[in-house]
């Protein structure tokens, strides 16, 4: 079924009755993005969330120097969007892979919360989880090494840089694409010890 790793996304937050998740469901659309096709570009109004069943999708910022700056990346099982819901989006949106997702329309999801408010609940938690997220990748970047933030994205996305190019890595980083290429055995061999 082409809704059941969204539904087993939703569980991980909130319990839902067979008619909340009817409802839910009913405002979900499924969508397909070419490799390098943009959802969103920065500027254009923020309306919809996407949830990615397959492939990846990353957004990124474009700095003063016109040098391309990424954020975040999505790949299976992740939530993407700008949080600025009805404004001018803040950063772009792309796939790096063909990729499958969910929309979800934003003024759909607020109407849905009306009727039903353990969306608020979900709602809530995921911008929690995204805040968290954000804050701990901060702070990873001002107290830890490269090479040990390269461990940190080798864990939370075991087999992306088997997927997409190097350099978004880097850019993901931080970094130049020559210094990651400089600490990425030993980010490397930070992971495999982690893991072991």
């Amino acid at each position: 079924m082409p809704h059941t790793s969204l539904i087993a996304a939703l569980a991980q937050h909130v319990t839902l009755s067979q008619e909340e998740e009817a409802a839910f469901l009913a405002i979900c659309e499924i969508r397909e993005a070419k490799k390098k096709e943009f959802l969103l570009h920065t500027g254009q109004p923020t309306r919809a969330l996407y949830f990615v069943q397959k492939g990846c999708l990353r957004s990124f910022i474009v700095d003063k120097a016109g040098k391309e700056v990424n954020l975040e990346f999505a790949v299976e099982h992740y939530w993407i969007s700008d949080i600025g819901f009805g404004k001018p989006a803040l950063l772009s949106i792309q796939a790096l892979e063909p990729t499958q997702y969910v929309q979800i329309n934003i003024a759909a999801f607020e109407q849905l919360t009306q009727g039903y408010p353990v969306f608020n609940l979900f709602f809530r938690k995921l911008l929690q989880n995204g805040y968290f997220a954000f804050k701990k990748r901060t702070l990873s970047g001002m107290t830890q090494t490269a090479a040990e933030n390269y461990r940190d994205f080798l864990l939370k996305f075991p087999d992306l840089s088997q997927r997409i190019p190097q350099y978004h890595i880097a850019s993901y980083l931080g970094i130049t694409p020559e210094f990651f290429s400089s600490i990425k055995s030993e980010g490397l061999d930070l992971y495999q010890q982690a893991i072991s």
